[in-house]
């Protein structure tokens, strides 16, 4: 039997190796490193964040028929060693990482790297759009996006007869303060229980406050907070964009990187969601091209 190898920030059923595999097809691989996790580097909550959404998405996996090896190693190399001992893969195969650094372990561990498809715009998409150009500008980047994704376009032209709406997206705080929606805050279960102990005891050095409910472990999480960013807060997200409050810590920002990040949300889907808001007359389109150039603009080039 083959193998898929999912990484923590690749927690997608339908992504890359995982795509189009049904249970008993495959055995998937999941791998927390003690290395990482105890390194220093982290706020315990992008820990639990992390942690906690893998371990639901390999019960997820277990739920739906998979066979799952989730394994706790000194390292990610360790880890794929001990599982190639034990199960003997055919075939050992992943998607591709988002670091060099990632890359460069899945070829030194000759595991099959499938592309990356958590992205709108690919690495060879991207290289082609390049090709001998002297200056990559995002600006240039993010128009060819629009153009070729037939976002917010009129034919060949931009909706509203203009490319960017910065100009408009600048304007202070509310005078009266606004009263924001509440963020949406999930009840701790077993699961985060179990997460907080492993960083108290594996990451010591770990900084910042504990793991609050803030932050979505689930795809069904994830999507709830966008849904509630596109209807209650998406609408000021373009006149406010840049201002900045001491009592408010995000304003109208998304914090929807993280889900992005990791694979519980695809930026296909919150771009279409902006994009659904505007063409129903929701929200006005300062709003949505300025944060829609966040998503196939700025994050996809950066």
């Amino acid at each position: 039997m083959d193998t898929v190898w999912i990484l923590g920030d690749q927690l997608r059923r339908d992504a890359g190796a995982l795509a189009g595999c049904r249970p008993g097809e495959v055995r998937v691989l999941m791998v927390e490193s003690d290395s990482k996790v105890g390194s220093g580097r982290w706020h315990r909550q992008r820990l639990h964040f992390v942690l906690a959404s893998m371990r639901r998405f390999a019960e997820e996996l277990k739920a739906e028929g998979f066979a799952v090896d989730y394994r706790r190693a000194s390292s990610m190399r360790a880890g794929v060693i001990a599982h190639r001992e034990e199960f003997k893969p055919e075939r050992l195969r992943a998607m591709s990482p988002m670091s060099f650094d990632g890359l460069e372990l899945l070829r030194a561990l000759d595991v099959e790297v499938i592309d990356n498809d958590q992205f709108l715009c690919s690495a060879q998409e991207f290289a082609a759009w390049a090709g001998d150009r002297s200056n990559l500008k995002m600006e240039d980047f993010y128009r060819w996006q629009r153009q070729r994704l037939n976002i917010l376009m009129d034919g060949k032209k931009p909706v509203g007869g203009t490319w960017n709406y910065d100009a408009e997206n600048r304007e202070p705080p509310p005078k009266d303060g606004r009263s924001w929606p509440a963020p949406i805050i999930d009840s701790l279960d077993a699961t985060d229980a179990r997460v907080i102990a492993d960083i108290a005891r594996r990451a010591p050095d770990a900084f910042g406050s504990s793991f609050d409910g803030l932050w979505a472990t689930t795809r069904s999480g994830a999507l709830a907070r966008l849904h509630q960013f596109v209807d209650e807060v998406l609408p000021l997200f373009g006149p406010h964009e840049d201002a900045v409050m001491s009592t408010e810590w995000k304003l109208a920002h998304s914090a929807l990187s993280p889900y992005l990040n990791i694979g519980l949300l695809h930026p296909r889907e919150v771009v279409d969601a902006a994009h659904a808001a505007f063409n129903d007359g929701r929200i006005p389109i300062a709003s949505a091209e300025g944060f829609i150039r966040q998503v196939i603009g700025w994050r996809e080039y950066v």
